[in-house]
């Protein structure tokens, strides 16, 4: 390459940002990607999970940036400025060279399938299908409708969002797998797609086809799935055989569907509640999520990633706004989430170097403390009850003494909810000083 491909990503995940919601433009993306031989859903995983850039190679990574550049004319990702006439001529004999050989494409045919309702169906599986499925990119694990992701460190300021897998699970199913003591259960997919229609049912038949532009996420059996592959990468004749789940839920009913059946099963509670979203705090702090400055910066889990970027966590920002704005309607809770969603912008943009710039630099100070956000959500509610301006938010934070031993105890009191609640009545007794 011409340039270092570390100046490029972030210019890359930029725009995909920009134009992933445009239909027209996914389109011809994905057509420009079916020119040079890559399988339907690449540039899908990749919008799903950006940090899928970080891990092509170089002749993909120049189909993605000529893709993006053509649709977009952005001169600041031209190929030119990145990639040398080599590689730019050599990119499709490289693809056809590296793909995989037994890749499946879609449309894809399934038969013997009963449809239990026009977005549910059961089948059964060979496991070889499966792994060629996943192999053939056809499959990618959502992270938004799935437990919360791992991150591994990628350079010296980026990172890779990877599903947390439990290897000795994956090894004991796929030696099962090998032994031919198995006992087949049942892989959920969730197929759906944002352009047109997913899968067709033909009830004559009793057989149902996964549409050309489709997307398949695994909704339930990610760790069978990696046991399937281990095990026909030993045996590629492998016997096994599965039920599959076939479901054709939008976002929203997929992460509901994921809460309810790892009610029982050890899923993080956190990560439960933030799928099943019950609550309108709960919905507010999604929405925060989606659509606000603290977009990437909320963890699912109880814990922040600094390497993710991550500020606070879903749960403390739902306690706190349940606790302080106890929004009890429809029209509350979106009153309270386009508020919220304001004030986190006023307060990151005065703040840049604290919460996004060089956030550990600050960190002795308690300003971007995860349990701090505690305490921002009651200063929202006090400016919103008062009416004050948002842009006099500088001004109180700035009188904010983060050195007073009170509020120091509160941030780090052992127990979460104790340190949440004091820190949540200290602001509150302060209420508007200084403003």
């Amino acid at each position: 390459m011409k340039k270092d491909r570390t100046e490029l990503e972030p210019l890359l995940i930029e725009i995909i940002d920009e134009i992933k919601h445009i239909p027209n433009i996914v389109k011809q993306i994905n057509d420009v990607f079916g020119e040079f031989g890559l399988p339907v859903g690449t540039f899908q995983a990749i919008v799903r999970s950006k940090n899928e850039i970080y891990m092509l190679d170089v002749a993909r990574l120049y189909v993605l940036t000529y893709a993006l550049y053509s649709e977009t004319h952005n001169n600041n990702i031209s190929p030119l400025e990145y990639f040398t006439k080599k590689e730019m001529d050599k990119a499709k004999e490289h693809i056809e060279n590296t793909k995989f050989n037994d890749a499946i494409e879609l449309p894809m045919e399934f038969e013997n399938v009963v449809m239990l309702s026009d977005e549910e169906y059961v089948t059964k599986i060979d496991a070889k299908t499966l792994v060629q499925m996943y192999l053939s990119q056809l499959i990618f694990y959502d992270f938004e409708t799935q437990r919360s992701p791992k991150y591994i460190k990628h350079g010296s300021d980026s990172f890779i969002e990877v599903p947390e897998i439990n290897k000795k699970s994956v090894d004991d199913i796929a030696q099962h797998m090998l032994n031919e003591t198995y006992l087949p259960d049942t892989i959920t997919l969730n197929i759906y797609s944002e352009q047109s229609e997913a899968i067709s049912y033909n009830d004559k038949t009793k057989s149902l086809t996964i549409n050309k532009d489709a997307l398949i996420s695994v909704l339930d059996g990610f760790h069978r799935l990696q046991g399937a592959i281990k095990a026909t990468s030993i045996n590629p004749s492998l016997p096994q055989k599965l039920f599959l789940s076939i479901r054709s839920y939008d976002k929203d009913i997929a992460k509901k569907f994921f809460g309810q059946i790892n009610t029982v099963n050890i899923v993080k509670p956190e990560r439960l509640k933030e799928l099943k979203s019950e609550k309108s705090s709960d919905k507010i702090v999604r929405d925060l999520q989606r659509k606000s400055e603290l977009t990437g910066r909320i963890a699912s889990s109880s814990r922040i990633s600094e390497v993710a970027g991550h500020l606070t966590t879903f749960d403390t920002l739902s306690y706190t706004i349940d606790k302080v704005f106890n929004p009890r309607n429809f029209i509350e809770e979106k009153e309270i989430s386009q508020y919220l969603i304001e004030f986190f912008g006023y307060l990151i943009s005065y703040y840049v170097d604290e919460f996004k710039m060089n956030p550990k630099l600050c960190k002795q100070i308690y300003i971007n403390h995860p349990q701090m956000f505690a305490g921002y959500i009651q200063i929202a509610k006090i400016f919103k009850d008062e009416d004050m301006s948002l842009k006099k938010i500088k001004q109180y934070i700035d009188g904010i003494d983060f050195n007073d031993p009170e509020l120091v105890q509160a941030i780090e009191e052992r127990s979460i909810v104790k340190s949440r609640d004091k820190i949540i009545r200290y602001f509150a007794n302060r209420g508007v000083v200084n403003v």
